[in-house]
């Protein structure tokens, strides 16, 4: 077997919730389809939101705008418009966006 290291720890070796505060937080990743990891039947806006609550309480305010700041960041037109939109109705690029925002929520290490 072989092993997956990260800052001196075996990743294969931690337990479901050792992991859990590493995903997401420490380690974050891009998926090269987004519509195969975008849920089609949440909002990107509720998407990027449960990325950050995972690991964050926010109050509804300060995530609402956590989420606006990383559609703007990732440069998605008119982020408040497009919290409500789903992710057939993005195009691929706005989509690839969405995940690079959903990786970058957690402002991880890697």
């Amino acid at each position: 077997a072989g092993k997956i290291m990260f800052e001196g720890k075996n990743l294969l070796s931690l337990n479901d919730a050792e992991m859990q505060q590493i995903r997401g937080r420490r380690i974050a990743m891009v998926f090269q389809e987004p519509l195969a990891s975008l849920n089609p039947v949440f909002t990107i806006g509720d998407q990027i939101s449960e990325a950050i609550t995972v690991h964050e309480k926010l109050a509804p305010e300060a995530l609402r705008a956590r989420v606006l700041e990383l559609l703007r960041a990732v440069g998605i037109p008119s982020p408040d418009e497009r919290l409500g939109s789903y992710p057939h109705q993005l195009s691929g690029g706005q989509r690839q966006r969405v995940m690079i925002a959903m990786a970058l929520a957690c402002e991880p290490d890697l």
